[in-house]
């Protein structure tokens, strides 16, 4: 009798034990918190989590540190956060082809987007230009459409990466026109951008906020805003629309992901602190570039992607992309 009042009493012990060990939400977060974004610094993607984590920061009174782990079109950061301890303290700020275009374009990846990341929030979605370098012959679609049947694979454009918004999106549209352009990869936005202001490429897409500096540096144009309508800002700038190209256009996201496993209330607290931080100072200043911030629901965020999904599917077939 004395054995199993002793075992019984071990194993309220390993229970009590075990039951603390689970993270829990109500005094979440109690150390630093790690956003990893798998896109160089100084992008679009980087940009819109750092203000985020600083309001965060400054909510929670802990640490929220951006670490950038670029390379293999977002594969390498996905998956660190994939394979970490789904506790809240390892998350994912990244766009879209880490989650919707890279199932696409990999026969094999180390991480499923459905079933290794759970949806926290999306945290922006902008609409993006075709920006070209300032010495481009072509100042609109159409002298660019021109321009590359007159000389096929002299155009090239520069992308962040296999399935980056780029590739799908110029890809789509040289199979739509007939023309050859050349792809030039490049691990983020920010590479990409600086080579079009080489010259080293003559073409990529960017939201007007990231592109800022380049625009104003004069060694870049803006040939077309891909939106139904003109953006107040650059009023100058014709739509893709306008120019007869309505099927331009690619969505454009900023969100937040936690590893698959994360308890629901954490998951709850963390959008929770996101809805906190977008107060209405912050989205008028995401504005300023361009960003819209939706500071969305778990399951609002969830329905964007699936919706997605079948835009991207439909956009990787018309280009022509094949899975590696």
């Amino acid at each position: 009798m004395k054995l199993l009042n002793r075992l019984a009493v071990l194993g309220v012990t390993f229970l009590a034990a075990a039951a603390s060990a689970q993270p829990s939400a109500e005094n979440f977060p109690q150390k630093p918190i790690t956003i990893i974004v798998p896109w160089s610094a100084g992008g679009g993607t980087d940009n819109v989590v750092r203000k985020y984590a600083l309001g965060l920061q400054q909510l929670w009174g802990h640490p929220v540190v951006v670490e950038n782990v670029p390379g293999a079109s977002s594969i390498i950061g996905a998956q660190r956060v994939a394979r970490a301890a789904p506790d809240g303290y390892t998350l994912l700020g990244t766009t879209n082809p880490t989650i919707t275009g890279n199932r696409f374009l990999f026969k094999k990846l180390p991480y499923s987007p459905d079933t290794d990341l759970t949806p926290v929030s999306q945290l922006a979605d902008i609409e993006m230009l075709v920006l070209a370098n300032a010495n481009f012959p072509a100042n609109n679609l159409k002298e660019l459409i021109a321009l590359a049947k007159s000389d096929p694979g002299r155009v090239s454009y520069a992308s962040y990466g296999k399935g980056s918004q780029p590739e799908l999106l110029f890809g789509l549209f040289a199979k739509r026109e007939k023309m050859d352009l050349t792809h030039v990869p490049y691990k983020g936005v920010s590479q990409a951008i600086t080579a079009v202001m080489a010259g080293d490429a003559n073409l990529t897409l960017t939201g007007r906020g990231t592109g800022a500096a380049a625009l104003a540096s004069g060694k870049t144009k803006p040939l077309a805003y891909m939106s139904p309508e003109r953006d107040p800002a650059m009023p100058n700038v014709p739509t893709a629309t306008e120019a007869g190209y309505p099927y331009l256009k690619i969505p454009t996201w900023h969100g937040l992901f936690a590893p698959a496993g994360t308890p629901a209330a954490i998951v709850d607290k963390i959008q929770r602190g996101i809805a906190a931080v977008a107060t209405p100072e912050f989205r008028a200043e995401m504005a300023k570039g361009g960003y819209k911030a939706p500071a969305s629901t778990p399951a609002q965020f969830a329905a964007v992607i699936r919706e997605e999904l079948a835009v991207t599917a439909e956009m990787v077939e018309a280009a022509g992309l094949q899975a590696d």
